[in-house]
């Protein structure tokens, strides 16, 4: 299923169904990852409710592109969190914008293929009207009857 783009709606926090649909996940995995990992520290109201920093937002993506993309586990994302966050981060931002001109590029040989059956089906009726037509050469010269073509 593909992911709502909030990238241009960059707020200063978000709450847990907004965070739940940026990443893809429900709101129990958010939980769950926030009790798993210490860089998740989301603000609550005074009546509990989370709200998640763009910090928050940014080690959640990276949290899910270590367990769903890559594969692994809690303790391997919790390690990798430690010893390479940057470079983890930097290699989900190129796989990121690698699916996005993937999407671009599929949008537009979509486009191209749509123009191509249409101008198809343009020259097949411009054909089809062609074959319809009387011949110049069946006209008479000086005379203003016309022979009759059987297409049948």
């Amino acid at each position: 299923m593909p992911r709502p783009n909030f990238d241009n709606e960059r707020k200063q926090f978000y709450s847990i169904s907004e965070v739940a649909k940026i990443i893809g996940v429900n709101e129990t995995a958010l939980r769950f990852w926030e009790k798993e990992f210490k860089e998740i520290n989301p603000r609550r109201s005074g009546r509990g409710i989370r709200f998640y920093s763009n910090d928050d937002l940014e080690t959640i993506k990276l949290i899910h592109y270590l367990t769903k993309e890559k594969g692994l586990t809690l303790e391997g994302a919790r390690k990798r969190l430690k010893e390479n966050r940057k470079k983890e981060a930097s290699a989900m931002d190129v796989l990121q914008r690698l699916q996005e001109i993937r999407s671009e590029l599929l949008a537009i040989r979509n486009n191209i293929e749509l123009i191509e059956t249409k101008a198809e089906s343009k020259k097949d009726k411009a054909e089809e009207k062609e074959a319809h037509q009387i011949p110049e050469d069946t006209k008479e010269d000086g005379n203003d009857t016309l022979q009759t073509l059987t297409l049948f």
